[in-house]
């Protein structure tokens, strides 16, 4: 979360450090107003539509994000949105745009890894990685919903009430596939290149929450388990 600890920060005048509630509130709000606008690929509709598309493509895309003004993300998403995102963190309401336009981008670029839009229904998903914090048994049942599978939800699930080790080591016995990190590596190509799929990162990751507490940081050498 430092990273969106950071922006808001920013946003905010960099006078004092935003608390951690703030944060995580401003960007679960966003991540509920996505999901009820269609997932990313319906945000980056809007956004076309109101002739933005390439600031939304920066985000989506591999590049540098480009910037975005505090009024045009407000003609996008609506001042009641922001005001109503700005009131649930405890934001002034004057610095709720400005606020919302700094995190904004950076939260889409964290969810399209490698410039691949997530399903609709892999958005919470991955947000709950991305907010990271989360009880255990909670990113259990989240990482067991991308896999579809019922069963591995139950047996996750069971060995959250263990202890915060314990879920790693379900994924552990699952699989003895393991990835050494090499430089350049990322969990969206680790993830597009053992399972097909770079928009499973977040199933590598919860499988190594104990050698690994955020998913941008990885480092050559570590050894995943792939799940």
């Amino acid at each position: 979360m430092s990273i969106f600890d950071d922006l808001l920060k920013s946003a905010l005048g960099g006078g004092s450090t935003p608390a951690p509630s703030q944060t995580q509130t401003l960007v679960q709000g966003a991540l509920e107003m996505l999901n009820s606008a269609g997932g990313v690929q319906g945000i980056t509709e809007k956004f076309k539509q109101s002739g933005l598309g390439d600031l939304v493509a920066s985000w989506v895309g591999t590049g540098e994000n480009k910037p975005i003004s505090a009024e045009q993300l407000t003609n996008v998403l609506g001042p009641d949105k922001v005001a109503s995102l700005a009131q649930q963190a405890g934001i002034p309401a004057e610095n709720g745009a400005q606020a919302l336009s700094q995190v904004f981008p950076a939260l889409l670029d964290k969810l399209t890894p490698e410039g691949i839009m997530p399903d609709k229904d892999q958005l919470m998903t991955i947000g709950k990685v991305i907010l990271g914090g989360v009880g255990v048994a909670a990113a259990a049942k989240a990482a067991a919903s991308m896999f579809g599978k019922k069963g591995d939800e139950t047996a996750v699930a069971e060995a959250a009430t263990a202890g915060a080790a314990a879920a790693p080591n379900v994924a552990a016995t699952a699989s003895a596939v393991t990835h050494t990190v090499v430089s350049g590596d990322t969990l969206s190509k680790i993830a597009k290149q053992h399972l097909g799929d770079a928009n499973a990162w977040p199933r590598i990751f919860e499988a190594n929450r104990d050698v690994l507490d955020n998913p941008d940081r990885i480092f050559p050498g570590q050894v995943l388990r792939i799940p």
